[in-house]
């Protein structure tokens, strides 16, 4: 398992004179991280815009293996993400009850290493119960700012599909409803 340090140190190593391209609030000129992308919908969306992946460091919450089992696209994306020089990083999470920690936990590490002018994106439901992890207090107790809140809308990313998080329902489609981008900068860089 890699650590966000060691997924972020190789984000650092990117050929940054490339023409940039644009999808919504991503640059190809951006070092992104995509926490949790489930089936690497979201990734490959990105890599299709720019014209390659070697910006992006995805994760997932299971390993590959678990990932390819659970959610039916994964193989194919996972294969046009290494086409396109993907960084990847799994994650096993067991206790994915405690989204208030993790949230926490990532915010912190994110801040420690976001550099000047960098943000944190995070996409999120706004309803309850979802609201009630307050991101963005968890954010700020990190040291960070709200910088934007835009609404997300799935068709704004063509070829992503959002899946379920765990269980036998994985490698379904959820109603994403109410959901917004939350950018994140640092109080004190």
């Amino acid at each position: 398992m890699d650590s966000l340090e060691s997924c972020m140190e190789m984000l650092s190593m990117d050929d940054d004179n490339k023409e940039e391209r644009w999808i919504k609030h991503y640059s190809s000129n951006q070092k992104i991280l995509l926490v949790g992308d489930g089936d690497f919908s979201f990734a490959v969306c990105l890599a299709e815009a720019f014209g390659s992946a070697t910006n992006v460091v995805a994760t997932s919450l299971y390993s590959e293996e678990m990932t390819r089992f659970k959610y039916s696209g994964a193989a194919l994306n996972l294969l046009e993400l290494e086409e396109r020089a993907l960084k990847r990083s799994e994650a096993n999470i067991r206790q994915i009850e405690s989204h208030r920690r993790l949230v926490r936990s990532f915010f912190r590490s994110a801040s420690d290493m976001l550099e000047e002018n960098g943000e944190v994106h995070v996409t999120h439901k706004t309803t309850d119960p979802y609201s009630r992890w307050e991101i963005e207090k968890l954010a700020e107790e990190a040291g960070l700012f709200l910088v934007e809140k835009v609404r997300f809308r799935k068709s704004d990313y063509p070829g992503y599909e959002n899946k379920r998080g765990s269980g036998p329902r994985a490698d379904e489609y959820f109603p994403a409803g109410n959901c917004c981008t939350f950018k994140f900068g640092k109080t004190d860089l």
